[in-house]
């Protein structure tokens, strides 16, 4: 049994991978590009060209020319570049001609290993001289004014201060990346408090230990910890941008005042309850499925479609307020507006100009050029934006501004080069909702599939169209709803009516159309049908079952076409008629040979004939609350979707119960025993998913083998 389980993991591994490795393939060699929320690169025009590498200091003095390990760098409002050559204990400043004006050893040339810097309005450096566990400060000339060691009023006064990535607010505050927390330091170098702390969520395994374990127990407990950040940056509108290890909520936070991140959001942790089972299904088997299907920051797979969780080593803000964060891992420079919606991602791994070897720090300038240190190849490369993406900043730019006509007009020059870049469309549409014209609006979310806008658009156009024709819409909501109550009586009349003719005509076998209302009849009155089919199996007719099941399959692609456009869970262009049909019966149609293995070993008097109708007589719930719910779904938006998605998570339960009580009435057996069963035929679908997913993969592997026997053969004997 371990065996099976191992080969089901390997080959969901297996498959997961191919999947990843095919998707990232399908935009390879495109090195700018944008990516949606399935992770799919759209490429876009070239956003920045390299106009300067500097690998070293040029001729200053007698100092030497050529970085090492450098960590840090900034630019500061007079675009000056400060480099925090750690390797060299030193600080060099540039100025915006890319010449070196001045290099600064700390006081008495002390500085040893500087991780960090930060630059105020007035020249004033401030510097993490990590190995000296200080911040220094210091004047626009190198002067020393003043140092700040660990607070005394710390909490943690104990333990080890060694600063990394620093900024100072408009208010004199330090802030100074500390693990999982920024801590905060006054002028006078006064403990401050901790600031932007992720909330790490609610563990029912840990609160269960802690009330039931010994105290010996307790002690081998660990401390759950939030995740750790790793740098920040301080942007003109005096919040905190924060690149951090928080895979929940989001790795790029905007922390307002109170250290609240209002940026963009993955899910709110709350207090969700962990499970140890399931997060080792989610973190170390389908890690790579989850993270493909929902946004996320960066990417989750690298160029070559390995699974990798992002870190982004630095984060800058522009005065327009353009997020630009760079990643260690895959050397990626990606680049978000206010609403964390991704406007390019360039760059890469590489010694090729364009490429790093392993960033370390990120700061632009007052013209937008970006400057991008890379620690392991020594060098800054600068990358000046294109016409392009300067049309992409100022579009966005005077959106945030309430400028929405220049906005649009913008963002149909951006269109004007790339036709396909759906981010303006979505800008196109923000700027109609802004200006009132809600069809238009949703007209252009259509194109690019953006949910959020069109539903903000939907719920404006759909009380402007109730205010208009109040009076209307009322009467064909009265019309309707009693012409679907005449419509259930009469349903509901001649339903019971084949079914008591099929019970008392015991010399007739089930017509297809009787068979048919029988089924529906299940709905109303599901145990005396079920108990119907067992004292009558003889006479039942197999046609309906094979009915049922492909009206549901009818019922499941009309759905996909008609429902309306923020329900939808799948675009219309990525609708595949035979995968539908697999989601859609591998259930009813797997349980017939589970069920019947499992009640055959264990006293079980159904046979495959009932077993198969009655599985299919699941089928019902989808079908009777699909057909309406489809309709009703076009004057529903996203903001209904959560009680939307009860009526159709009652379609599953449903299934469930219409199977539950099959199995308690075909074989007789008790409730308990019925349970039981239900699990064991559970795992037996199990085990046939797991055997035809092996022969699948072996198949393809067959096939591939023997289409390369061909080519081979054509290669050299034809």
């Amino acid at each position: 049994m371990k065996s099976l389980k191992r080969i089901g993991i390997g080959l969901l591994a297996g498959l997961t991978c191919m999947f990843s490795v095919s998707q990232t393939a399908l935009a390879a060699g495109s090195d700018n590009y944008v990516t949606g929320d399935n992770n799919y690169r759209q490429p876009v025009p070239q956003s920045y060209n390299v106009v300067k590498t500097i690998n070293n200091i040029g001729d200053y003095e007698d100092e030497k020319q050529y970085f090492s390990n450098p960590q840090d760098l900034f630019v500061d409002k007079e675009d000056n570049v400060y480099i925090v050559d750690s390797g060299n204990n030193r600080i060099i400043k540039m100025n915006s001609k890319y010449e070196t004006v001045n290099i600064f050893y700390g006081p008495d040339k002390a500085f040893r290993n500087p991780q960090g810097i930060f630059v105020d309005d007035d020249g004033d450096m401030y510097v993490a001289d990590t190995d000296n566990s200080r911040i220094v400060h210091m004047d626009p000339k190198g002067n020393f004014v003043e140092e700040f060691t660990n607070p005394e009023s710390s909490l943690e006064t104990g333990t080890a201060f060694s600063p990394t990535k620093l900024i100072v607010s408009k208010t004199g505050y330090i802030y100074v990346v500390r693990g999982e927390n920024i801590m905060s330091i006054d002028g006078n170098g006064e403990f401050r408090g901790y600031y932007g702390q992720t909330n790490i969520g609610y563990d029912l395994t840990e609160a269960l230990m802690r009330i039931f374990a010994s105290e010996q127990q307790k002690k081998f407990i660990s401390k759950r910890l939030a995740s750790s950040y790793i740098n920040l940056t301080l942007g003109d509108d005096g919040m905190i941008y924060a690149t951090s290890m928080e895979r929940e909520e989001g790795e790029l936070k905007k922390l307002n005042s109170i250290g609240t991140n209002i940026y963009r959001k993955y899910k709110t942790i709350g207090n969700a309850i962990r499970n140890p089972i399931t997060d080792f299904i989610n973190n170390k088997i389908l890690k790579a499925v989850v993270a493909g299907n929902t946004f996320k920051f960066g990417e989750y797979f690298n160029d070559d479609g390995m699974y990798m969780e992002p870190e982004f080593a630095d984060i800058c803000v522009d005065s327009e307020g353009i997020v630009t964060v760079i990643e260690r891992l895959n050397g990626k420079v990606y680049q978000y507006d206010q609403d964390g919606r991704m406007l390019v991602a360039f760059g890469g791994t590489g010694q090729r100009t364009g490429t790093f070897t392993r960033t370390a720090a990120i700061d632009v300038d007052s013209a937008g050029r970006l400057w991008i240190l890379d620690r392991i190849s020594c060098n800054i490369q600068v990358f000046e934006p294109t016409e392009f993406i300067q049309l992409v900043h100022a579009a966005t730019s005077a959106y945030n501004d309430g400028d929405y006509t220049t906005s649009y007009d913008l963002w149909r020059r951006v269109l004007a080069i790339d036709e396909n870049y759906d981010l303006a469309h979505v800008g196109i549409a923000r700027a109609y909702y802004k200006q009132g014209e809600y069809k238009l609006a949703m007209e252009e979310c259509e194109l690019v599939g953006d949910r959020d806008t069109y539903t903000m658009a939907f719920d404006e156009y759909k009380y402007v169209v109730l205010r208009q024709y109040f009076v209307l819409i009322v009467f064909l909501a009265v019309v309707i709803i009693a012409a679907v109550i005449i419509l259930f009586s009469v349903f509901k009349k001649y339903a019971k009516k084949c079914y008591w003719n099929y019970l008392n005509h015991k010399e007739k076998k089930m017509g297809i159309g009787q068979g048919i209302m029988y089924s529906f009849y299940t709905l109303l009155h599901p145990i005396d049908t079920l108990e119907g089919i067992r004292y009558n199996r003889a006479r039942i007719n197999m046609a309906v079952p094979f009915i049922l099941m492909i009206t549901a399959y009818i019922v499941r692609m009309a759905y996909l076409y008609i429902v309306h456009f923020p329900l939808a869970s799948i675009e219309l262009g990525d609708v595949n008629p035979v995968f539908e049909a697999v989601k859609l019966w591998i259930v009813p149609i797997s349980w017939i040979p589970a069920s019947f293995m499992a009640t055959s070993i264990s006293g079980g008097e159904s046979k495959i004939s009932e077993i198969t109708f009655t599985s299919m007589l699941s089928l019902v719930p989808y079908i009777v609350i699909n057909v309406p719910l489809m309709f009703l779904s076009n004057i529903l938006s996203k903001t209904q979707r959560s009680w939307y998605g009860v009526f159709t998570a009652l379609a599953y339960v449903g299934l469930f119960l219409i199977l539950l009580m099959a199995m308690k009435i075909l074989n007789n057996y008790t409730l308990k025993k019925t349970i039981g069963m239900m699990f064991v035929s559970a795992f037996m679908m199990l085990v046939i998913w797991l055997v035809l997913l092996l022969c699948y993969v072996l198949t393809g592997r067959v096939i591939q083998f023997v289409v390369e026997i061909m080519n081979e053969f054509k290669l050299n004997f034809l």
